[in-house]
């Protein structure tokens, strides 16, 4: 049969209820999906860091080849300023406010070798641009922490599945401006070692630590050893203070 011309036909629109269900519904999603994003997010940086962690550890490898397995050392003074490990700091740029510092990365030891692992300098998990961040050179410059220990040493004489090289590091400021003791603030720190708390747990609950063998653990804190001075940053030790455990 044929429908008569001359009659509209209607077609049913959606309700106010139908369409506030589906609303419901698409906002539901929206907060299930973003909640799985963060989590997820903070795997992938952790695996990002590890990654690197591992190019770090190829980088120092290429260097030891060539310098008869002796480590390069954590800082060399000199009357034109400082050789650290990550780069040179001129005697001049030591003079200038934090933040407005530099420093030459070419010049570091492992400069050549991470050139040939593609480079590495930051985690992408460290909070840089966030309100508690206290840049120490203009700009990010180093996200991890070297195991001074290793300075001159011979890899020869160290047990590599036991012994740190690198890990994710920073520090708790509370005595250099713009931070103070009323306004803690969380700056890079190049060093992990008996004494000081600047482990970071930016990786959720643990932090990825460089054994020499080459593995990367995600370690959790050790119990009682948070800076509480800002607790939201997550910066502990992963051994009591003065424990020598992973460091030779």
């Amino acid at each position: 049969m044929r429908a008569d011309p001359g009659v509209a036909r209607s077609r049913p629109g959606f309700t106010l209820v139908e369409l506030l269900v589906v609303a419901t519904v698409i906002t539901t999603l929206a907060v299930l999906a973003m909640a799985a994003f963060g989590p997820m997010r903070t795997v992938a940086q952790s695996a990002y860091c590890a990654g690197s962690l591992r190019q770090l550890g190829i980088a120092t490898s290429m260097y030891l080849g060539d310098h008869r397995n002796i480590f390069f050392p954590y800082k060399i003074a000199s009357p034109s300023g400082v050789l650290w490990y990550f780069g040179f700091e001129t005697s001049s740029s030591l003079s200038e406010p934090e933040g407005e510092r530099s420093v030459d990365v070419t010049q570091s030891p492992l400069y050549p070798y991470v050139n040939q692992v593609s480079g590495v300098e930051v985690c992408p998990s460290f909070p840089y641009g966030m309100a508690i961040w206290k840049p120490k050179y203009q700009g990010a410059s180093w996200g991890y922490g070297y195991n001074p220990f290793l300075s001159n040493e011979s890899i020869l004489t160290l047990r590599p599945s036991l012994v740190i090289l690198f890990g994710d590091c920073a520090q708790v400021n509370t005595f250099q401006a713009p931070a103070s003791p009323s306004h803690p603030m969380l700056e890079e720190f190049y060093v992990i070692e008996d004494t000081y708390t600047t482990a970071h747990f930016r990786h959720g609950t643990h932090a990825n630590m460089l054994f020499l063998d080459g593995h990367v653990e995600g370690m959790p804190m050790y119990p009682g050893t948070l800076d509480t001075r800002l607790p939201v940053a997550n910066v502990g030790r992963i051994t009591p203070v003065g424990s020598m455990q992973y460091l030779q």
